[in-house]
């Protein structure tokens, strides 16, 4: 497989650029909700539609827990701490270049690096190196913008690690995931035909697809970074598999 290596700040900025418009909307910057005028009734607020979550094989799954995350603890980046956004359990895509996403804590004034990688390949699939820092907040990376693709039925592993000290990688803050790609069900694909962007989210949840419905779930926070609903929707998605996802990523204000 192809290597892929970046080393510039215009790169970090590429695949960070799905992250800022979840991560950096300003609260103060919200605009304020215009007053109703004598007699009308105020507008009414968005719908909040729950995503049910079924992981494959059932609850359990008889897998074995694969989601794992990291913290520092002492010097400057002390209390940092990363999170791969997946289940603990096998982790699935239909997508033949998914988006990755992971949550930083804070800020850290040092590089980050991603890394996908295949079974019997010592050669990393990817191998994303940042030239600056990553700031706190959910965050994703587009494999498509890497040009890697997935084969369908590989369990790919993928981490993202937080270089404290270059000159000691023992001292990394690192996550790990997996992703596997399958083959939607027919059943599942009639149903994404007829379905609007913001059923599919919940179809993917209910068929135990993780990351699409994350990333779909996402996509429509992109376009509608304000939606108090919809981030809502996100929070208790990753609830569900034992992330605090309303302090990853609090609802925007609307107070001016």
């Amino acid at each position: 497989m192809k290597i892929i290596s970046a080393l510039n700040v215009l790169v970090l900025a590429s695949f960070l650029n799905h992250a800022e418009a979840q991560t950096n909307a300003d609260p103060a910057a919200a605009a304020t909700p215009a007053s109703p005028s004598v007699g009308a009734s105020a507008p009414a607020p968005a719908a909040f539609h729950p995503m049910i979550f079924h992981p494959p094989g059932g609850v359990t799954g008889g897998v074995l827990p694969i989601r794992v995350g990291g913290g520092s603890r002492g010097g400057p980046n002390d209390g940092l701490s990363v999170q791969v956004l997946v289940p603990e359990q096998i982790a699935l895509t239909t997508e033949a270049q998914p988006s990755l996403y992971w949550y930083q804590n804070k800020a850290a004034k040092t590089r980050c690096e991603v890394t996908v990688t295949e079974p019997k390949n010592p050669k990393p699939l990817l191998e994303m190196k940042s030239g600056a820092s990553v700031p706190a907040g959910i965050h994703a990376i587009r494999l498509s913008k890497f040009n890697v693709t997935l084969k369908p039925g590989v369990t790919y592993k993928w981490s993202v690690a937080v270089v404290v000290d270059p000159d000691n990688r023992s001292l990394d803050v690192i996550a790990n995931g997996v992703i596997k790609r399958v083959a939607p069900s027919p059943d599942l694909v009639g149903k994404l035909s007829q379905a609007s962007d913001a059923d599919k989210a919940a179809l993917y949840a209910e068929n135990g697809i993780w990351y699409d419905a994350l990333q779909s779930i996402s996509d429509q926070i992109d376009k509608s970074p304000k939606d108090t609903a919809l981030r809502l929707e996100r929070a208790d998605l990753l609830k569900q598999v034992g992330m605090d996802g309303a302090a990853m990523d609090p609802t925007p204000s609307s107070s001016p």
